[in-house]
């Protein structure tokens, strides 16, 4: 059975679930202003969704179009359903809401010295179930290199790039 999906707007009646799943999902350094998410996804470029099974709130993502791809920037499943398939069902979702294109998205980069290197693991291998390929695109942080994976193989690494370009806070609302 499909997901219903809403867009993440103040309206939405679960908009304080979605943010604090977004607050929790995610740590302080991988989380962009909660207002800068909400105001880019008021462009044809971004969308930000909220997915339900009939009324259940299970999981959100944030997904920037640009350049023949789509950037799953976030993806989370609420913790009550969580190891219930609903990643996966999001992922489909997604795949069937943009079927010409790349899905493409990041992860923190499995190490055998990070403290959480089997969450990571285990990641990496829900996305390669999934149909993502490790590409050869890193984005170093200070406290953590992100992987990129791709639904396609060829992905053109300075187009990703691009895609931040437009993202970036606090400029990236100059360019179209």
């Amino acid at each position: 059975m499909d997901l219903d999906i809403q867009p993440v707007r103040l309206s939405l009646k679960e908009y304080k679930q979605v943010k604090q799943l977004y607050m929790h999902a995610f740590p302080k350094y991988e989380r962009e202003p909660w207002t800068w998410l909400l105001l880019k996804s008021k462009y044809q470029r971004a969308d930000f969704m909220a997915f339900f099974d009939h009324e259940q709130f299970v999981g959100f993502a944030y997904v920037i179009h640009s350049h023949g791809m789509h950037y799953i920037l976030y993806l989370a499943v609420n913790d009550q359903v969580r190891s219930h398939g609903y990643g996966t069902r999001i992922i489909n979702e997604l795949r069937t809401l943009y079927p010409q294109d790349s899905l493409v998205l990041d992860i923190e980069r499995p190490d055998p010295a990070a403290a959480n290197n089997q969450q990571r693991l285990r990641r990496l291998n829900f996305y390669k179930r999934n149909g993502f390929f490790p590409i050869p695109k890193l984005f170093k942080e200070e406290k953590v290199t992100f992987q990129v994976l791709a639904t396609n193989k060829k992905i053109s690494q300075r187009k990703v790039d691009k895609i931040f370009e437009w993202f970036s806070w606090p400029l990236g609302w100059l360019i179209q």
